[in-house]
């Protein structure tokens, strides 16, 4: 199931993915827009407040259709803010959790690239600036979050398996600091930054079945990752004397590098 056609608003957009097949995105007036689209300038106003606006709910739209023709909605996630907002019919991840506790989102980064892919030429020119303001900045905003949520839920996850009374001095280990914040900045630039070198620089359309068994390396690596972590944890804290030892200054995370 597709969200509703919103025609007026897929003119205006789809006005200015053709614009700027030919000219760079900050050459572009809301006049031409609206010129290319046929409309009257205050058509353009009465849907969207700016271009950058404009720019966010067509990719918005966009990898909502692909979602809610693949997922069943109870794998989608909506964003949480008001109910009115534009973007709030338009689910924008979607989250599979095996019985045995994998989160197994092949298929949503599958969706995702078939989004940017299908509309490549326009997503390429638009990922070539970054910075506040521009769509790169806006998706690491935007899937930052739900990251962090699945990071919170494989810890969680790691440390029910361990000793009860070890459980609570393992988990304020790994999320008593910035820890987690680092990861899941780490991992969504990662996942966000590979997507737009293959609009750059890859023809090849590779599929999940194509990179099997590798298919699901984002969260199969942190899940790896963490276990690794939750485990020499729990190996710590329960080997000493005592109390159980407090988190320590530094805890969470090892870094090789300065977050």
């Amino acid at each position: 199931m597709s969200p509703k056609r919103p025609d007026a608003k897929l003119r205006l957009a789809e006005a200015f993915v053709r614009l700027v097949e030919t000219m760079p995105a900050e050459r572009i007036t809301v006049n031409m827009i609206a010129e290319q689209a046929g409309k009257h300038r205050k058509t353009f106003y009465y849907h969207f407040g700016d271009k950058e606006q404009l720019v966010v709910w067509l990719f918005r739209y966009d990898l909502a259709c692909g979602l809610l023709d693949k997922f069943p909605e109870d794998l989608l996630v909506w964003e949480t803010g008001s109910p009115e907002s534009t973007l709030a019919a338009f689910p924008f991840y979607a989250r599979k959790i095996e019985d045995s506790g994998r989160i197994y989102n092949a298929p949503f980064f599958a969706a995702l690239s078939y989004s940017l892919e299908r509309r490549r030429t326009y997503y390429r020119r638009m990922f070539s600036t970054r910075g506040p303001g521009t769509l790169d900045f806006y998706l690491h905003q935007l899937f930052f979050p739900v990251i962090r949520e699945d990071i919170l839920f494989l810890i969680d996850r790691g440390v029910d398996e361990q000793a009860p009374l070890v459980r609570q001095a393992v988990r304020e280990r790994l999320t008593g600091n910035a820890g987690v914040d680092f990861l899941a900045e780490f991992y969504t630039g990662a996942f966000l930054s590979r997507f737009v070198e293959r609009l750059n620089y890859t023809s090849a359309r590779r599929t999940a079945r194509d990179i099997l068994p590798f298919e699901n390396v984002v969260h199969d690596s942190l899940a790896a990752l963490i276990r690794q972590e939750v485990e020499k944890a729990a190996r710590e804290i329960g080997g000493m004397p005592g109390e159980i030892a407090k988190p320590q200054a530094e805890g969470g995370f090892p870094c090789a590098s300065p977050a």
